[in-house]
């Protein structure tokens, strides 16, 4: 109940009140004291109910803001790249102290030489040895490094034994590169153990127009 009607109550209380009052001399009825109380009870049962009916305001949270996560970013694999492996030839730089070689000579081919792109180079090497054992056929000229020969072989076998003293002619064909440009290649003596010996044999061609 709102404030407009409870003094309107209370105001009619206290008229009642006077009224009676004036009336007591005259009509003897029940005492006004007795009276007013039972009407205050009855405001206040009229204020407790009212209480009781009127519904209290309900507070209402305020939302929550949520977070939103951003979804994961896809990390891209990165993929290694390996070298394809060169076929390589095993063999040792721990030479038997009895072989022994030197280069004598370019039978063929001298450094420098112009060659045709495309052609075909046949290159011939003196090598002799000079070491105290007997080369058998199982020794061979084996690549180290440069340009390849024709058949990309890795080496090549003596044609013949070599004794102590003795030279030796080996002989490895090559394709010049298409390109032009200086190109080098170079070769070793290895061993029936395959252990590296003696000198090291070079060439160095030019691919160019003779």
């Amino acid at each position: 109940m709102n404030s407009k009607i409870r003094r309107g109550l209370i105001a009619a209380l206290v008229l009642s009140t006077f009224v009676l009052s004036a009336c007591a001399a005259a009509t003897p009825t029940e005492d006004p004291a007795v009276k007013i109380t039972q009407i205050a009870a009855t405001i206040q049962a009229e204020f407790t109910q009212n209480a009781a009916l009127t519904p209290s305001a309900t507070p209402t949270s305020e939302p929550t803001a949520t977070a939103t996560m951003a979804p994961p970013t896809a990390t891209p694999e990165t993929s290694e790249v390996f070298p394809t492996p060169t076929a390589t030839i095993r063999v040792s730089d721990q030479g038997n102290v009895d072989d022994k070689a030197v280069y004598v000579s370019d039978v063929t081919i001298p450094d420098g030489t112009i060659v045709k792109p495309g052609s075909t180079v046949v290159k011939i090497w003196a090598i002799k040895n000079t070491g105290t054992t007997t080369w058998k056929t199982s020794y061979r000229l084996s690549y180290l490094e440069g340009l390849k020969d024709a058949k990309e072989m890795l080496y090549v076998h003596l044609p013949n034994e070599v004794k102590p003293g003795i030279s030796v002619q080996v002989t490895v064909t090559f394709t010049a590169p298409a390109e032009v440009g200086t190109y080098n290649s170079y070769w070793r003596l290895v061993n029936s153990d395959g252990q590296l010996f003696g000198e090291q044999m070079s060439m160095k061609i030019v691919v160019g127009n003779p």
